[in-house]
């Protein structure tokens, strides 16, 4: 009999044996189902409904698994509300349905309904369960259900368990995965590919080699789904080796080379830039669909080959397999030039192909791309169809050129329309992203205004978005305020301010307090947190500070392996004086990258200890590192011969074939102006192909003031204020080589001049850590608790070195003021009030650390190495240029920036 004559024959006789009844009614209804036959379900469901048993909860639940099946979900939840106590096998279904509906909220809360009924879930309704909580946000109701799942004693459950591990991939949650898998009380095929897939989707790649040779262990034979994860594992990570070893395997084992192994292969060849091997896999693959081709296409085309790509595109067509919306997608994310988009453009075009929003906007991606924003426009306008990502493109093209007034006429134009392109969380970050390269704080402001009336401000991720482009537009305080007004912050956010304040003019002991705000918050710095406080440690020379960061980085494990921790403790303790820790920090480096060698040849450079530098490069080339021009550079500026730094450039270009740039010709500029070749430095200066180099002439023209040469002086700063009229620095040093060669009115002429169209020059300030707490001076400092103590020990010093014979250069103090004052004003220099501090609050005989934002000056340089002999200390102080290292009255940098000064007794 079949369905619809059974169906009638109990429409027209209906027993009145409830039991008997129920049972012909589950089984035509599943036969409903299996037979897809919805009408015969319909009458089904009137019969139950006109027999009053349309509340009963196991017929009922039949009635669910049908309407699910023809997906009438909308009337599901209305047939579930009328049953009457409905057991464990309803709920399943239920809760499936909602699942399958898309609504994993009600699918979650009527588990919970389930638990109060006090209902005992089983398999089934736990994998459905699981299943509702794939959202990101659900993260904490998984965790309950697995909970849950231990409870009732179902952990070991294969199919649960395998549920648990596919959840835990999706979620990103990779400790919960390997614990969940390691629980299973057996492991097949499955369970160990979707362990395998769940590494590559966490990015974690690397492990899949491992995980395949235990499952080999156990006794486990890989399938084709196996091979595809372990290929795609090494397609992840750009590792040729194992992707070989993998074929290799397949075709050992006589493994079928399905179009799915088939497709991986192809890809990871391509991904690994081995495009013969892809070529050949393909060239023996027996079936080849749409993915196979559109994977090579790719690759040919990523690699440079348009016009293969082309040819292959042509053939895939003539052997019957169209190409999809990927294929010329991929093309196009690989263009790099102008022309080569033009040519597949007209390509769609000649060919009659309809180019719809996805190959739209992969067309005006690869437009702006190439640098013709006009062009993508054109590409704009002309879709009959935008989805978000067309917008988002568009505008963030139109930010990134500079167009800020078109870009937000669009951004209007796009919230204006249908709910669907509304400013989302992606949108704002892209906008935010493309705007930072080109904007100014008023387009930020604009941007950002736009992004509260969106409510989208306080999230993380958008609130670290706003605090980077006010970094990158140097708003500081605008940036702090987003910091503050945010109402969660990750390590993202402190970190962003801490660059801020480490990579400017910043005061460092603001963004240190910034530092102890985020430990306050209690969360745990990164590697770039460490990077940029230590770069502020090696702003103020704090070197107990600085080691017990030190000392919290080993505690984390980051120092052996970071390179940007480890550069950053090079660093600061090279700027502290303390080099030979440095080396030490060097040679507990697990692995020596080219960078920490450049880190610690830059400490060498910072102490002008050429030898050293010389040692240390040679080591370098012995480990097997090739330098590159970063190397050179730090070589050239620890450097002080010229015969040496002629050398050097020579090597450079002959040997190892490094172009000479720019900061190259100024480290060789300064060597020859130090050692007196200012006509020689002035020749290679005018010799620039670059144009006028404002550096490499501000060097010269400090040469000068070394060497009191007035005519080449005024010759490099008329190349300089020619370029830009407003370079203080410019003006301040012609006046001191005014003031030099006895001058005096031209250089108060030009002093004058400088304060009237240019303003106050940059404050020096200084700093010293006491007692693990950093003290910080400017020029003139009256303000500091001790400041009367700090002028008392100077006033005695000087009365000291006078006595000596020491005689103050007052005369190069300019201004019609009298001797005193202008003696007076030398002695407020920031570094020796940080000095005399120190002098009062350290031990006898303690090392003195004090760093300064500027170039220390020859007469603070001469009182230095006066206090280093008659107190008995060591003192280091680290300015922009070098780090002096003073003892006995002597300075390890050989008074080289100060030959002027020669003359007078300790060399002033």
């Amino acid at each position: 009999m079949n369905l619809t004559t059974a169906v009638n024959s109990l429409k027209n006789n209906i027993t009145e044996d409830e039991f008997f009844l129920n049972d012909i009614l589950c089984e035509l209804l599943q036969q409903c189902i299996d037979e897809n036959n919805l009408q015969a379900g319909r009458v089904l469901q009137s019969i139950i409904a006109a027999v009053g048993l349309d509340s009963h909860a196991f017929l009922g639940g039949y009635i669910l698994r049908m309407l699910t099946h023809f997906q009438k979900f909308k009337e599901v939840n209305d047939v579930f509300n009328r049953l009457v106590e409905p057991g464990v096998f309803t709920w399943g279904v239920i809760i499936s349905a909602n699942v399958k509906l898309g609504d994993n909220q009600r699918a979650i809360a009527l588990y919970r309904c389930m638990l109060e009924a006090e209902v005992r879930p089983d398999g089934h309704v736990f994998v459905e369960v699981l299943k509702a909580c794939m959202d990101r946000d659900t993260l904490s109701h998984t965790q309950q259900v697995h909970a849950n799942i231990i409870e009732y004693g179902l952990e070991h459950d294969i199919f649960i368990g395998s549920s648990l591990v596919r959840l835990y991939v999706d979620l990103g949650t990779f400790q919960d995965v390997a614990t969940t898998f390691c629980r299973l009380p057996t492991h097949n095929t499955v369970t160990w590919s979707t362990l395998m897939s769940g590494c590559i989707l966490l990015n974690e790649g690397n492990k899949v080699p491992d995980i395949f040779k235990l499952m080999q262990q156990y006794g486990t034979e890989p399938d084709e789904g196996t091979m595809v994860c372990l290929i795609a594992a090494a397609s992840d990570t750009e590792d040729t080796e194992q992707g070989r070893q993998v074929h290799n395997h397949i075709l050992l084992c006589g493994l079928l080379i399905n179009p799915y192994v088939g497709n991986a292969l192809v890809d990871m060849y391509c991904k690994c830039s081995c495009i013969e091997d892809a070529h050949s896999v393909f060239d023996n693959l027996s079936t080849r669909d749409v993915v196979t081709w559109s994977s090579l296409i790719s690759g040919y085309a990523n690699h440079g080959c348009i016009q293969k790509a082309f040819h292959l595109l042509d053939q895939m067509k003539e052997e019957g397999v169209e190409p999809n919306e990927v294929t010329y997608m991929n093309i196009l994310t690989a263009c790099c030039l102008s022309q080569e988009g033009r040519f597949i453009h007209e390509y769609l075009i000649l060919h009659g192909l309809v180019i719809n929003v996805q190959v739209g906007t992969a067309l005006l991606d690869m437009y702006i791309r190439c640098g013709c924003i006009s062009d993508a426009f054109n590409i704009f306008a002309s879709l009959s169809q935008r989805n978000k990502i067309t917008w988002t493109t568009m505008i963030s093209g139109l930010f990134e050129f500079g167009l800020f007034g078109d870009a937000f006429n669009l951004l209007d134009t796009m919230q204006d329309q249908d709910q669907e392109t509304e400013l989302s969380e992606a949108c704002s970050l892209s906008f935010l992203k493309a705007c930072s390269l080109q904007g100014r704080v008023e387009h930020a402001w604009q941007l950002h205004s736009k992004i509260i009336c969106s409510g989208l401000s306080s999230l993380i991720t958008v609130g670290n978005a706003l605090i980077n482009i006010y970094v990158t537009c140097e708003s500081n305080e605008d940036a702090c305020i987003m910091l503050q007004r945010m109402p969660d912050r990750d390590v993202v956010s402190w970190t962003t301010i801490l660059g801020m304040y480490a990579c400017n003019d910043s005061p460092p002991l603001e963004g240190i307090e910034i530092f102890e705000q985020m430990k306050h918050d209690g969360l745990q710095p990164n590697s770039i947190t460490y990077g940029y406080v230590l770069k502020l440690m090696s702003r103020m020379s704090a070197l107990d500070q600085a080691r017990k960061i030190h000392a919290s980085i080993v505690k984390g494990g980051s120092e052996l392996m970071d390179i940007v921790v480890a550069n950053a403790l090079l660093d600061v303790y090279a700027k502290c004086g303390r080099l030979k820790d440095a080396f030490l920090t060097f040679q507990r480096l697990n692995k020596k990258s080219l960078s920490n060698w450049t880190s610690l040849l830059m400490g060498c450079a910072q102490e002008k200890n050429y030898l050293l530098a010389l040692e240390v490069f040679k080591s370098m080339l012995s480990s097997g590192v090739e330098p590159d021009g970063v190397v050179f550079l730090c070589l050239l500026l620890s450097c002080k011969s010229v015969r040496d730094g002629c050398q050097l450039l020579k090597s450079m270009r002959d040997q190892y074939s490094i172009f000479i740039t720019q900061e190259h010709q100024n480290a060789m500029l300064e060597i020859l102006g130090h050692a007196g070749h200012l006509n020689e430095a002035e020749d290679l200066l005018e010799c620039n192909p670059v144009g006028c180099n404002i550096i490499g002439w501000t060097s010269l023209l400090h040469s000068c003031k070394l060497h009191v040469n007035v005519i080449i002086a005024h010759r490099c700063f008329k190349n300089i204020t020619k370029v830009d009229p407003k370079v203080s620095a410019a003006y301040v040093l012609m006046s001191s080589v005014y003031a030099h060669a006895g001058m005096i009115h031209s250089a108060e002429e030009l002093e004058a001049t400088r304060k009237q169209h240019i303003g106050c020059k940059k404050p020096g300030h200084a700093f010293i850590e006491v007692d693990n707490r950093v003290h910080e001076f400017v020029v003139g400092d009256t303000f500091h608790p001790k400041s009367f103590d700090i002028y008392a020990k100077l006033e005695a010093l000087n009365q000291e070195m006078k006595k000596g014979g020491y005689r103050i250069r007052s005369d190069l103090v300019l201004g019609a003021i009298p001797t005193d004052m202008k003696e007076e004003s030398l002695c407020g220099h920031s570094e020796k009030l940080a000095i005399a501090f120190g002098l009062i609050n350290l031990p006898d005989g303690a090392t003195i650390r004090v760093s300064k934002n500027l170039r220390m000056c020859g007469d603070c340089h001469n009182m230095s190495k006066f206090i280093s002999k008659v107190e008995k200390r060591e003192i280091y102080v680290s300015d922009t240029y070098v780090t002096h290292h003073f003892q006995n009255g002597f300075c390890s940098c050989d008074d080289y920036t100060y030959q002027i000064f020669k003359h007078d007794l300790f060399y002033r």
